[in-house]
């Protein structure tokens, strides 16, 4: 590391600076390890800001090459006590660093600040987002109660959380405005055309009418409408909910408002499980431009079949979940001068289904196991993001499924309208950081991909206040270089992991 000054025209920028070799590039690069200020700023402070940064930058060399010589000693007659869980997971240190940048801890002090809560708000709120991304499967309190991290949350009693969903319903509006206009932190956010989605759960809510024999125990089916509005990207932007007629979260008209406010061009599509009969308004201000749906192709007509079958397909590299380069296949037509067809082929897919379909006995339309076709009005899209929105949006609704799924199996777990409102608030939060986070990534890595990666990016206690991770993969390496995170460290002593975890 070196004391680097940089001539700019507000004076001489200093900034702590390290080299080191790009393997790829085959170079030499510079990174910046601290940005101190301007020379003339710093003379305020020191009478003499070269001299003493540069002693700060010695100082830092003599500490790295000290541990670079650390002698560790370990105990080896050290016993395990009963429960001991010792790997702790340090990923997470990932998402919170996107949870950091878009300064939610911030929106929790500044909404907060005049309310005489016995709890943080803020901590809970954070370990129920980080816990509902990596382990989407599993309850929320289940997994803040698991001592998986690195840093021990706080133990909360069970009102202490149900009160702070409340809150979080609450503020859930300006929730979703905030994490839209500081995203901007994160990445580029390309709102010229935007999708909404419409996806419907079912949820079992105490009924209005008690019965005699058992007052609690009547309970009701109650369908729930989710209007998702995502950008071109399928990152989230603003979501309604609603019930019979009852808007529990209306979003959608404010966020269009504001999108044409700072772009009058800005496109609407409806996305719809097959084409739509009349095309359904945006909101009550803004119509649709047009729609995209995706098409059966074991159900479609003959002549799509025969399209589908047809040579044509160009072909694109992706990982598979081994990270293994595998090809996709992808053409598109525009079909009777009004829509725009396309068909995706995956092999991996293709052996799924075909694997499905003999183990149920079914042996027809096998040579049309691996196709996804997507249909558009808009003649103008490029040929993967109808693939990549697609891809989004449902893994989206597998995951408002599945963490569902394991509170309806719960036995002392009931729904009610402020949990299930704060069900989607947490979930609306927690895909817009992974989606955020896979396009950071250039989309190279599915959700699944990233989410086991994270979770395996673990370390132990070795001996004191030095830890040793225990995995490392292509998908950690790339957050490195997206983030200027150093992951790669296969030994770090607490306060670096502190410092990690931006702490």
């Amino acid at each position: 590391m070196f004391l680097k000054k940089t001539p700019k025209p507000k004076g001489t920028y200093l900034a702590i600076t390290e080299s080191y070799y790009d393997k790829e590039k085959k170079a030499t690069r510079q990174k910046t390890i601290m940005g101190l200020g301007y020379l003339d700023d710093l003379k305020e402070q020191y009478p003499d800001p070269i001299a003493h940064f540069e002693k700060v930058v010695a100082d830092m060399n003599q500490e790295r090459e000290d541990k670079k010589n650390s002698v560790v000693y370990v105990d080896l007659t050290t016993a395990l006590s009963p429960g001991e869980h010792s790997l702790k997971n340090v990923g997470y240190g990932i998402i919170k660093y996107l949870y950091k940048e878009l300064q939610l801890d911030i929106f929790w002090r500044t909404k907060t600040w005049n309310l005489t809560l016995p709890y943080n708000i803020e901590e809970i709120f954070r370990y129920i987002i980080i816990s509902h991304v990596l382990y989407p499967e599993c309850p929320w309190y289940e997994a803040m109660e698991k001592g998986l991290y690195f840093e021990d949350p706080q133990v909360f009693p069970q009102e202490h959380i149900d009160s702070a969903l409340n809150v979080i319903v609450k503020y859930q509006r300006d929730l979703q405005k905030w994490i839209y206009e500081h995203s901007a932190n994160i990445l580029t956010r390309d709102a010229g055309a935007t999708f909404l989605d419409h996806t419907s759960y079912n949820f079992s809510i105490p009924g209005a009418i008690q019965s005699e024999t058992q007052p609690n125990a009547r309970r009701t089916d109650s369908v729930l409408n989710l209007d998702l509005l995502a950008d071109r990207q399928g990152i989230p932007i603003a979501y309604n909910l609603s019930t019979s007629g009852i808007m529990l979260n209306q979003s959608v008209s404010n966020a269009v408002r504001r999108l044409k406010r700072d772009n009058s061009k800005t496109r609407f599509y409806n996305t719809a499980p097959t084409r739509p009969v009349t095309e359904p308004s945006i909101c009550a201000e803004v119509s649709s431009d047009g729609y995209i749906y995706g098409q059966s192709v074991h159900t479609s007509d003959t002549e799509f079949k025969e399209w589908v079958l047809q040579d044509g397909y160009q072909e694109i590299q992706i990982l598979n979940e081994k990270y293994q380069t595998i090809p996709l296949l992808y053409k598109e037509r525009i079909y009777e001068n009004k829509e725009k067809q396309f068909v995706y082929y995956h092999e991996l897919q293709a052996r799924q289904q075909r694997l499905a379909r003999e183990s149920s006995g079914r042996r027809g339309g096998m040579k049309l196991d691996g196709y996804t076709a997507i249909v558009t009005s808009n003649l103008e899209t490029d040929s993967l993001t109808p693939y990549r929105l697609y891809s989004g949006l449902r893994h989206m609704e597998t995951i408002f499924r599945a963490s569902k799924s394991q509170y309806d199996s719960a036995a002392t777990f009931i729904w009610t309208q402020e949990k299930i409102n704060a069900h989607f608030v947490i979930g609306f939060v927690s895909f817009t950081l992974m989606r955020m986070l896979q396009a950071k990534l250039d989309f190279q890595f599915s959700m699944d991909q990233i989410r086991t990666s994270l979770q395996r990016y673990n370390c132990v206690q070795i001996a004191g206040n030095i830890y040793q991770f225990t995995y490392y993969d292509e998908i950690l390496v790339a957050c490195e270089q997206v983030l200027d995170l150093e992951l790669h460290n296969k030994y770090r002593s607490q306060l670096q992991i502190r410092r990690l975890l931006r702490y």
